[in-house]
């Protein structure tokens, strides 16, 4: 499960490092209570919702120069987010709904960003099979940077593992830095060094009607693994941008086994608009720990 969860958090990266959104390195944990969504984690200047796009994108070359520079004044961001997993050989489908929530904080003496952000999922399905929160399913997934957290606040599980040194700022979704090597928070000529990049329209390769509505009105980029770029499981990756702002709403990957993962964003909302708690982006362990199962896991080399 884990490790759905940080592909997932990789498209989501991807989604929003492609667009230059927390330019720089750095991610945050903790659990986000349900009522506490609508309170400012952070002072943010206006929202560039509605930023420029250029006069022309006709090639792949074309919307990853614009990518570079849209989205620079966003420090905060929410929407809802649906997750889909795919398995070819075993004819399952995993479906997730929920929230993210990401925040970029400054850094201090010329330092790089601490770029953070936390996942809830409130519904699963599965197999025709529903659970949600009144089915006591709530799972959140928060990562700082430094700690990720896994947290099942209905059955009283806190998972914590330090994945950097102390004090050290990391970003293990950065191409060559880390375990999963996605082309994220890099420049157009680090993309193209390691992927082949191609601009389709929007609704190419799209099956599902429910999906034709959104990605009708998107840039389709797609990037396939060079031969020399390590990749020995990823087939492709596409991501989608709305045409009119250059935001990110859908991105997907497939393996060479013909597994695919999915992740839709709806109802996003950036800076003065975004709906970011401090509680959603905290990996502080429970203050009243009675009946908890806690795992707090320190870095290891």
């Amino acid at each position: 499960m884990l490790t759905m969860i940080l592909t997932a958090a990789k498209l989501l990266t991807l989604m929003l490092g492609l667009l230059g959104i927390f330019n720089g390195a750095t991610i945050h944990p903790q659990s986000p209570t349900p009522d506490t969504h609508d309170q400012p984690a952070t002072t943010a200047q206006p929202t560039t919702t509605d930023s420029k796009t250029p006069t022309e994108i006709a090639t792949a070359d074309d919307l990853l120069r614009a990518l570079e520079t849209a989205g620079q004044d966003t420090r905060l961001l929410s929407a809802t987010i649906r997750y889909v997993k795919e398995f070819a050989i075993q004819g399952d489908t995993q479906r997730r709904d929920g929230r993210l929530v990401f925040a970029s904080d400054p850094g201090l003496d010329g330092q790089p960003p601490t770029r953070r952000f936390g996942i809830t999922f409130d519904r699963y399905e599965v197999g025709g099979r529903v659970e949600d929160r009144d089915l006591d399913y709530l799972e959140q997934y928060i990562f700082d940077g430094e700690w990720l957290a896994e947290i099942r606040p209905l059955e009283k599980q806190f998972v914590r593992r330090q994945v950097v040194p102390p004090g050290q700022k990391w970003d293990p979704l950065r191409l060559g830095e880390g375990p999963f090597p996605i082309p994220i928070q890099q420049k157009r000529e680090e993309i193209l060094s390691r992927f082949e990049a191609e601009l389709l329209d929007g609704q190419e390769g799209v099956v599902e009607r429910r999906l034709m509505g959104v990605t009708g009105k998107c840039y389709q980029l797609k990037l396939t693994p060079r031969p020399d770029a390590g990749e020995s499981d990823l087939r492709e990756i596409r991501v989608w941008y709305q045409k009119d702002t250059l935001l990110p709403r859908m991105a997907k990957t497939t393996t060479k086994a013909d597994d695919t993962s999915l992740v839709l964003l709806k109802d996003l909302k950036l800076n003065a608009e975004a709906k970011v708690s401090k509680t959603a982006l905290s990996t502080d362990l429970p203050a009243d720990r009675t009946g908890w199962d806690i795992t707090n896991i320190p870095y290891r080399e």
